[in-house]
């Protein structure tokens, strides 16, 4: 039997993989567990040789597989022969985890009978749900623009996200909700089955900023804003963008810096502009920089 996970999340899959080893010990009184990383030298060969082997003292054996595209062309030929061959076996199962698709000599690990999830980086309605259903797990409550915020700097990193969301759940602002089934008590305070709830604003988050921004990100932000030349800004913003940098999330930060009322007025009005479809995010950015 093959599982197949693949896709660059790396926090959810890796959640997943914890998930199937924790079902088959459920199952199995005698259990191997074995890890093989193709990229390096000679696991390939190991690899082949846990396959092959048997032992009197196993009834299961289950082999967690990474990095098989690295193969050179005479392995992985032998590679995808070894793979078909292990869909007979009812005893031995290999769990593959790749961070892209296959490509087209790996497509059967996309049909029946592999069993294959895609992990790809969440975005919109899903991220929004990841980041609700993980708070929860935390007591923590997040309103809109602190979920925006987080939304818009760790897209693309799961594990970020959840980093950031533990630190969250350290901070200090807790209220009390009673656990399920509990009742308040006087004057608010919650039954002695109460259960903390931490709740997070946009505030809050602007509070703890540095605890969560990267510090060459801050600097970065904080010297555009307080440069007074407009060449230098440019410059900046052109390279926070080439390094990678989501023009969401640098507005969603930078909105997060700025001090005065006229600048949050300014930085709102983007907002406003940029969800009624007026503006993208690089445009109220370039004109933030243009405009004082």
């Amino acid at each position: 039997m093959i599982i197949f996970l693949y896709g660059k999340d790396s926090y959810r899959k890796n959640s997943k993989l914890k998930e199937i080893l924790f079902e088959y010990k459920q199952k199995h009184s005698k259990f191997t567990v074995e890890s093989f990383d193709l990229s390096e030298n000679g696991q390939f060969d190991e690899l082949k040789d846990f396959i092959k082997s048997n032992s009197l003292f196993d009834d299961f054996k289950l082999g967690i597989i990474g990095g098989g595209s690295s193969l050179i062309p005479e392995d992985q030929k032998e590679y995808i022969i070894l793979l078909k061959e292990i869909l007979k076996y009812k005893e031995l199962v290999l769990i593959i985890s790749e961070d892209k698709a296959p490509n087209k000599d790996f497509k059967f690990l996309l049909e029946k009978p592999v069993q294959s999830q895609n992990f790809s980086a969440l975005i919109g309605l899903g991220l929004n749900k990841f980041i609700l259903e993980e708070a929860n797990i935390r007591n923590l409550i997040l309103d809109k623009k602190s979920r925006d915020l987080l939304a818009g700097f760790y897209k693309d990193d799961s594990w970020g996200l959840i980093t950031e969301l533990d630190k969250l759940s350290l901070l200090n602002p807790v209220r009390s909700r009673p656990a399920e089934g509990g009742a308040m008590g006087t004057l608010g305070r919650p039954a002695s089955n109460g259960v903390n709830e931490k709740k997070i604003t946009e505030e809050i988050l602007k509070s703890h900023i540095d605890a969560f921004l990267p510090v060459d990100i801050l600097s970065a932000l904080n010297y555009l804003r307080n440069s007074g030349e407009i060449g230098e800004r440019l410059r900046i913003l052109e390279e926070l963008l080439v390094k990678g940098g989501d023009p969401a999330m640098l507005f969603n930060f930078l909105s997060a810096l700025v001090k005065s009322p006229a600048e949050k007025q300014k930085m709102a009005d983007y907002d406003s502009a940029i969800k009624s479809g007026k503006l993208d995010y690089e445009e109220a950015l370039a004109d933030f920089i243009f405009s004082y």
